[in-house]
C-alpha cells in the first residue's frame, strides 16, 4: 500500500510538472500584462509538484548527470583540496522552478547550477532559441585574446526570426586555463554567440556563468559586426573555404579548422 501510495503521489506530481511545463511555453509568447497571471500559476503548479519526496525520488539523482543537468558542486575535491557538500532540495528545486519558467527542462544538460543560481547552457539556449522558431548560422572562430586566463573568439550570427534576416558579430570572452583544449573554448564561445542571439531577439538576460567552473563571472559583450565579419573573410581566404550552406543537427555552423586542432 505505501508503495502504491507512492506511485500515486509521483504520478500526481508528474501531471503537474507536465501542466506547468505547457503553460510555460504559452509564456513564451504572451507579450501583456496577462503574462504576470501565467508566470505564478507556473510557478504555484511547480511548487506543488516538487515535494520534498518528489525531489528525492525524480530530480535529485539527475544532479549531476549528463541526462540531468550538471553543479559546480558535484562532491569532488577542488583544486585546494576542500569538499563543498551537494546543493540542497530547497536550491535544486529553486533552480528547476527558474529553468521550467523559462521553457528549460531538467533534462539533457539544459541548464547548470552555479553558485546556487541556474543558468541556461549551450543546450539550453538550443532548445530555447527552437522553440521560438528562430533559424541560424554561428560562425565560430579560434582564440584571438591576448590575456591569460581568457580566451576571446570572434563569432559571427547570422539569423531568420518573423521574416527578418540580419546578422550580426561578437567577441565571445571566456575563461580558460592550462587544460582547457580548443574545441572546450569554441563550446563556450558558442554558448555566448547563443545567449548573445536570445538576448538580442527577446531582450531577456538570464546571466552567464562558465559551465562546470565554481565562482560566477558575469561578461559582457560587445557588437563589433564589422571586425568579426573581416576576420571571418581572412580565416575563409586562408582556408579557401567559409560555407554556410551546411549546418549541425542544432543550426550550428562551425568554422574551418587550422592545422593542430
Amino acid at each position: 500500500m505505501a508503495e502504491e501510495k507512492g506511485l500515486t503521489v509521483i504520478d500526481e506530481a508528474k501531471r503537474k510538472f507536465e501542466l506547468a511545463c505547457k503553460d510555460a511555453s504559452a509564456l513564451q509568447i504572451v507579450n501583456n500584462f496577462g503574462a504576470a497571471f501565467t508566470a505564478v500559476n507556473v510557478i504555484a503548479l511547480l511548487r506543488e509538484a516538487l515535494s520534498d519526496e518528489v525531489m528525492e525520488r525524480v530530480f535529485m539523482p539527475l544532479m549531476n548527470t549528463k541526462v540531468g543537468f550538471l553543479t559546480d558542486r558535484n562532491g569532488r575535491p577542488r583544486k585546494n583540496g576542500t569538499v563543498q557538500p551537494l546543493y540542497t532540495i530547497p536550491v535544486v528545486r529553486d533552480a528547476i522552478i527558474d529553468a521550467v519558467s523559462i521553457g528549460l527542462l531538467p533534462t539533457g544538460n539544459q541548464f547548470n547550477i552555479i553558485a546556487e543560481r541556474m543558468y541556461p547552457t549551450k543546450e539550453g539556449y538550443t532548445a530555447l532559441l527552437r522553440k521560438l522558431g528562430v533559424k541560424y548560422f554561428i560562425d565560430v572562430s579560434f582564440d584571438k585574446g591576448q590575456t591569460a586566463g581568457f580566451a576571446e573568439v570572434p563569432c559571427k550570427i547570422s539569423y531568420t526570426y518573423n521574416g527578418e534576416k540580419n546578422s550580426f558579430g561578437i567577441v565571445a570572452t571566456v575563461k580558460k586555463d592550462d587544460y582547457s583544449s580548443p574545441d572546450q573554448i569554441r563550446g563556450k564561445a558558442e554558448r555566448r554567440a547563443k545567449k548573445a542571439l536570445y538576448e538580442y531577439i527577446t531582450g531577456c538576460d538570464f546571466g552567464d556563468a562558465d559551465e562546470q567552473s565554481g565562482p560566477v563571472e558575469d561578461v559582457e559583450y560587445k557588437d563589433v559586426t564589422h571586425e568579426v565579419e573581416a576576420e571571418v573573410k581572412n580565416n575563409a581566404n586562408a582556408s579557401g573555404t567559409l560555407d554556410f550552406g551546411q549546418a549541425g543537427t542544432n543550426g550550428t555552423q562551425q568554422a574551418p579548422k587550422t592545422p593542430g586542432f
